[in-house]
């Protein structure tokens, strides 16, 4: 990879945390839950095109603190879409956002806190970059990988999102270390690898699936430690 790595910068959704359950399946539940009579098979259609399609709001010119309730009313006019108005507007949306905000609904890749801690004992500098909204804070603090990390880098605390450069620029210089000398590892190609790459980082993707001899992928977080050495 070259010159030797100061920094690992992550992705977090699908690449250090997933969900647990399918999200079609929890807002079917949780509409049910508060009266609403909705179509398994309609919520999992709208569902997976709408959120193909969910980007987080643009933070360019917004003070930082009025970010989380911009990113708060993006999530609801998600949910307005696939499941109406009554929903988006009642306490429907709210057991929905506060859902996807707390651990229960997550759980932390396999392997990964051991690869984290592998990467700090060899003096590397960590950060998440991450387009997720503010809820993020929590929940890693909640599911244990906070004490991990040297800094969090998300749209509401650094004014940039995915794919601008300015997200890793900002994360690079929180860690004091040069472009450079960092590697991000996403799971997505144009807002993780593409864009990591073309703001001067080296980048991998993580990806179970990938052929064993990509050069340019993770397969398991067990395999970090040798793709750090090289």
């Amino acid at each position: 990879m070259g010159s030797a790595i100061e920094a690992l910068l992550l992705d977090a959704v699908g690449t250090l945390i997933h969900l647990r359950e399918p999200p079609a399946r929890v807002y079917v539940r949780v509409a049910r839950s508060h009266g609403i009579d909705v179509d398994p098979q309609h919520v999992n259609r709208a569902l997976s095109a709408r959120l193909a399609r969910h980007a987080p709001p643009s933070p360019k010119g917004v003070p930082l603190h009025e970010i989380p309730s911009r990113e708060r009313e993006g999530w609801r006019a998600v949910v307005r879409e696939v499941l109406g108005d009554l929903a988006a507007d009642g306490p429907c949306f709210d057991s929905l956002f506060e859902l996807y905000g707390a651990a229960q609904t997550w759980e932390v890749a396999p392997l990964v806190s051991a690869a984290l801690d592998h990467t700090r004992a060899r003096g590397i500098r960590l950060a998440l970059v991450s387009n997720m909204d503010a809820r993020i804070i929590t929940l890693l603090e909640e599911l244990g990988l906070t004490p991990k990390l040297d800094a969090i880098v998300i749209p509401s605390n650094c004014g940039w999102v995915k794919p601008d450069p300015g997200i890793f620029q900002v994360a690079v210089e929180r860690l004091g270390v040069p472009l450079q000398a960092g590697l991000y590892i996403g799971d997505h190609d144009v807002d993780c690898v593409d864009a990591a790459r073309a703001a001067g980082l080296r980048a991998l993707r993580y990806d179970p699936e990938a052929d064993p001899h990509a050069p340019d992928a993770l397969r398991s977080w067990e395999d970090l430690p040798n793709r750090l050495a090289r």
